[in-house]
């Protein structure tokens, strides 16, 4: 006759033992940001990972890298006692990472301040190709719940510094983090195959002539995408159905008003990096 026991929760499936070939994390070099729910592609190839940094919304990873320092901060045991009884762990502290770039980023830095307090899930990625997730009862790595991200730093040089950028993630729920911890390895430079994009203008400068501009900046990168563009304009260039590029000019040929593609359609044609800002 079967009887429904209770059994304790802390103990009911815990063990002490270590993995047979124990992992060694690594440092970490890029984070992936995803819209919460959605998650890293499950195909392990370069490939894989540079298409969904191009794909539509709200399937997008939005990768955040290079990263060279790591500055932990809370996630620490907060205990009480009552009366003259024994100390208790009653919760953990909120958990709130620092990570700096290798380079300052005004662009990235105002993407990361507008994204206030959205619900990105996280991933991390070290320098073994290894990335941290979590295991969500699925075959697939999910992500970590953050409660949001905000940018920090240095926004000039001074006598001893110069100017840096700092992205903190903040857990929704460490203690859920840690108790579902997991990971995947890769056989390919995860980092290298990371591509986020970059808000850019296409600007037009007289009747069909247009120029490729950084949005934030002001920066000319024109002659850094021109002929690609002109290549495939009928398909990259909205309104287009020919261009030319020279002397750090498109010219087009076709509809007076030409539009950037999306990301996902630039991609397929080799441009990568880019999207047109709206």
């Amino acid at each position: 006759m079967a009887t429904d026991y209770r059994k304790c929760p802390g103990v009911a499936t815990f063990n002490t033992g270590s993995s047979v070939c124990v992992l060694d994390p690594g440092k970490i070099k890029a984070i992936i940001l995803t819209i919460h729910g959605h998650k890293i592609p499950t195909e392990k190839t370069a490939e894989a990972f540079e298409k969904a940094c191009h794909a539509d919304r709200p399937g997008r990873i939005f990768p955040i890298k290079t990263i060279v320092e790591y500055a932990p901060s809370g996630g620490e045991a907060q205990t009480s006692a009552t009366g003259y009884g024994p100390a208790k762990i009653t919760s953990y502290s909120a958990k709130n990472d620092v990570w700096t770039l290798q380079d300052y980023d005004a662009s990235l830095k105002a993407n990361i301040m507008v994204a206030k307090n959205v619900a990105f899930d996280a991933y991390f990625v070290d320098e073994n190709n290894v990335i941290y997730g979590m295991n969500d009862g699925t075959k697939d790595l999910a992500g970590i719940p953050l409660s949001g991200v905000y940018p920090g730093g240095q926004d000039w040089d001074s006598s001893g510094t110069e100017a840096n950028l700092t992205i903190a993630t903040m857990f929704k729920d460490y203690e859920k983090y840690i108790k579902n911890a997991d990971v995947r390895a890769y056989d390919f430079d995860v980092v290298d195959a990371l591509k986020g994009l970059v808000y850019v203008d296409l600007v037009s400068t007289e009747s069909n002539k247009y120029k490729l501009i950084e949005h934030f900046g002001n920066l000319d990168i024109t002659e850094y995408y021109g002929e690609l563009l002109a290549k495939n304009a009928e398909k990259v260039l909205d309104g287009a159905t020919s261009a030319s590029y020279a002397n750090g000019v498109i010219t087009t040929v076709g509809e007076d008003s030409v539009t950037l593609a999306s990301p996902s359609v630039l991609q397929e044609a080799g441009i990568t990096g880019i999207e047109a800002w709206t």
